[in-house]
């Protein structure tokens, strides 16, 4: 009798260097799903109960072997994404005014108005996806950071006022290992996210000056903490790879710009890769694109197992339901172990 595997024996599989039935697929759909469930965008991301069931929703319809926690998983506030909704302005950056950094303070993760209810989110989530790996985002000390003070303007206080910089990052390095942690005690698994690291953004130098001495921190820290080290980077990160794979993670999400051959390459199987296939596909690709970019993905990374099928970053949210169909048909017809 053919065994029967799960969402979660797949990826485990993946991370123990093991073959199940097939590459596991992991598939970032969030509001893009909320009209098929009735709900608006905005509800979706401040109303957990309404996020939730287009999580149900969508796993439904599109069925993918990790689900990520619904709602709105950068934390950031749910007026101000309200306003970006409505094509209004968003309130200035917190730290606009450089001596604002006296008031941050950082709050018991249960007790943040913002990261509280997620992490009830957390706990609702696992409950309801028993058989699937369950994975929630924490925004990176250097995205916070942007977030926080405006990516411009904090690119050129590293010239202007290296020190304050510092301060900032210093202040997002421990906000980020709080959130880990708390994530990663709910039962679900954290993905610590830093987009805005990524050299579409900064210079190599920049990162390795500003950012990677936070990124070793942080993930030593998690790593004492048997906390597990998954980081997701945007763009591409081809010249600061070796960086990257310096870092004690034991996966990795890449986006369609980097080069999965080179990570292939350059990691041997040291971390599990997730992703690459360009999002850019799922609003404008053929089936035949498709099929082609989840092959070639499959070829160059499913060897040895320790690979992930996924899109290089989040579902966009004018992706067609055919274009996910050929992406999720794709992966079910080449990721096969035989």
């Amino acid at each position: 009798m053919t065994k029967q595997y799960t969402g979660k024996d797949r990826v485990r599989a993946a991370f123990n260097r093991e073959y199940a039935d097939r590459v596991p697929v992991s598939m970032m759909l969030g509001a893009h799903c909320a009209q098929f469930a009735g709900v608006t965008p905005e509800e979706y991301v401040s109303d957990f109960s309404k996020a939730l069931k287009v999580a149900k929703v969508a796993q439904e319809m599109f069925p993918s072997d990790v689900v990520p926690v619904p709602g709105n998983p950068l934390l950031a506030d749910v007026q101000a994404i309200r306003r970006q909704l409505k094509g209004e302005p968003v309130v200035q950056y917190r730290l606009a005014d450089k001596s604002a950094i006296a008031t941050l303070k950082i709050r018991e993760p249960k007790e943040d108005r913002f990261f509280g209810p997620l992490l009830k989110m957390c706990e609702q989530t696992a409950a309801a996806f028993p058989n699937e790996s369950v994975r929630a985002t924490v925004g990176g000390p250097w995205t916070v950071a942007t977030e926080l003070r405006g990516t411009e303007q904090l690119i050129y206080d590293t010239a202007d006022d290296p020190d304050f910089v510092h301060k900032v990052i210093r202040f997002t390095t421990e906000l980020t290992k709080h959130r880990v942690v708390a994530v990663a005690q709910t039962g679900v698994d954290p993905t610590m996210a830093d987009p805005s690291a990524a050299c579409t953004v900064i210079s190599p130098t920049m990162y390795r000056k500003w950012v990677k001495p936070y990124h070793e921190e942080l993930f030593s820290y998690l790593k004492d903490k048997g906390v597990l080290r998954f980081m997701h980077i945007c763009g591409n990160v081809d010249p600061i790879m070796s960086d990257l794979l310096s870092l004690p993670l034991e996966a990795i999400s890449i986006d369609g710009p980097t080069s999965l051959q080179k990570m292939v390459d350059m990691s041997q199987k040291r971390v599990v890769i997730v992703g690459n296939v360009e999002t850019s596909l799922f609003v404008e690709g053929t089936k035949e694109q498709m099929e082609m970019a989840v092959k070639s993905c499959i070829d160059i990374a499913a060897k040895g197992s320790a690979y992930i099928l996924a899109p290089g970053c989040a579902v966009p949210l004018n992706a067609t339901p055919d274009r996910i169909r050929y992406f999720l048909d794709a992966g079910e017809k080449y990721g096969r172990y035989h």
